[in-house]
């Protein structure tokens, strides 16, 4: 009868382990899709408006504004985000346009500064996670980033769409 406990104890302890994995894998793939989900939304924005290049910030709303404030203040906007993301946890009003004319020049790879980022981004392990899906693993660099606790996803790299 011990024997059959312990082997029970063993098995449930690898199930529980196995489901921990999975839930973070999920939650990397729910965040990094909704990324995705804001950039196609912005895409067919600036497209259907006749923008050449992503706007500036200014011209959507004050700076660096909310995603939320952008769905409600921005003419036609809605029509192509109807809701900021939650997911994960991360508050719909953390996600944020940036586009101020900077220009990002990081390791191999220079982008134009035009961002969607999660403001207060403080789970570590889920940005590396998020990384690892989008980009490279390396939040130093590239398409996705941790600075301090923004996790930034750049729309591009060369400024134009």
């Amino acid at each position: 009868l011990l024997i059959v406990v312990v082997v029970i104890g063993i098995l449930a302890a690898i199930v529980i382990v196995a489901y921990n994995g999975i839930t973070e894998s999920a939650r990397a793939t729910s965040v990094a899709d909704a990324f995705r989900k804001v950039e196609k939304s912005m895409t067919l924005y600036v497209t259907a408006e006749g923008y050449a290049n992503w706007p500036a910030e200014s011209s959507l709303g004050s700076g660096n504004p909310t995603l939320p404030a952008m769905i409600a203040n921005v003419p036609n906007f809605s029509n192509y985000l109807q809701s900021a993301p939650t997911v994960a946890d991360i508050d719909a009003n953390t996600w944020r346009y940036d586009n101020d004319g900077d220009v990002y020049n990081g390791c191999a790879v220079s982008y134009s500064g035009t961002n969607i980022y999660v403001n207060g981004f403080t789970d570590h392990t889920l940005a590396l996670n998020v990384d690892e899906i989008i980009d490279d693993g390396d939040l130093s660099c590239g398409k996705m980033r941790l600075s301090g606790n923004d996790l930034i996803y750049s729309l591009s790299n060369d400024g134009a769409l």
